[in-house]
């Protein structure tokens, strides 16, 4: 399967990426989102399309629609959190 064609603009990934540690979780989250099945599920990209682009979408949020543990949705807009919910 090829990878998510949107990896170069996404935040999540790019953070990832450049984490030293690539914690077990997030692995699991890059493998199953931006290179398997759930290509066509993630909800950062669902939210990017709907909102025009890749930076409306919060650092912060995962491919499955939920903040990174240890942050909240707090920083994210009224659109982005209704966006979330609906699409996870």
């Amino acid at each position: 399967m090829e990878p998510c064609d949107r990896l170069e603009d996404c935040a999540f990934f790019i953070e990832y990426e450049a984490r030293e540690d690539k914690q077990t979780v997030l692995k699991g989250l890059v493998r199953i989102y931006c290179r398997g099945e759930k290509l066509n599920s993630c909800v950062r990209k669902q939210v990017s399309q709907a909102l025009g682009g890749p930076t409306r979408v919060p650092k912060n949020m995962m491919p499955n629609g939920y903040p990174l543990r240890g942050s909240d949705e707090s920083q994210w807009g009224d659109e982005v959190q209704v966006m979330a919910r609906r699409y996870r």
